[in-house]
């Protein structure tokens, strides 16, 4: 149908779920030339020595949700989520304290948090060389976090998975260290991809 010229066409009413259908389609479709969520040949938020290829606005704090999946040490873990709540970052805490399987209640609360579609994943004290510990299942948890974009930092750990590029950094707890990263803007780095050693020394303490 061919307008009239001079006449404006009348206002059409698009409703609101149908706008934030096309908007997540055009973002899909603006994302899918740049290599998608997932960067080749390195980890999800790892970048060290340059700032990311797309400029990009980071995260505010208000809006990030840090998964902690728990060792079995909840005394340590607890710090952790204390400093980050200190700093006002919203954790979710995955414990295998009372786990009769812990990596198995490890390994899903990476999958649940990657449902939840969290902003950080922190392991805290793999090790994938133990005893009867499934490498290989590891390699698939972490791997599910690497395809939704899901960055993964790993804390105080014993034995790191051969693919390097299922996490971005390590962190290494060490509150006696005056020059250690506040764990918080250690994770805020990873968060933002913003550039930062492989390992960090971070600390707890404000």
């Amino acid at each position: 149908m061919i307008r009239p010229l001079g006449r404006a066409p009348s206002a059409v009413h698009v409703p609101a779920g149908v706008r934030r259908s096309a908007s997540a389609a055009l973002c899909l479709a603006l994302c899918l030339p740049l290599a998608g969520c997932t960067p080749s040949g390195r980890a999800v938020g790892d970048t060290q020595t340059e700032r990311p290829a797309v400029a990009h606005v980071g995260v505010p704090r208000d809006d990030v949700t840090i998964a902690l999946i728990g060792s079995k040490d909840a005394t340590a873990d607890s710090t952790v989520l204390d400093a980050l709540a200190d700093a006002g970052l919203r954790a979710v805490y995955v414990s295998a304290r009372d786990s009769a399987r812990p990596d198995d209640t490890r390994r899903g609360g990476v999958a649940d948090m990657v449902r939840r579609a969290v902003d950080l994943i922190v392991v805290s004290d793999l090790d994938t060389s133990a005893d009867g510990v499934d490498a290989d299942g590891w390699d698939r948890a972490l791997g599910t976090a690497r395809d939704a974009g899901i960055p993964v930092a790993l804390l105080d750990l014993r034995h790191a998975p051969d693919d390097d590029t299922l996490y971005a950094a390590a962190f290494i707890l060490n509150d006696r260290d005056a020059e250690a990263t506040p764990v918080d803007d250690a994770a805020m780095s990873v968060i933002d991809d913003e550039p930062h050693e492989r390992t960090i020394a971070v600390t707890t303490i404000g």
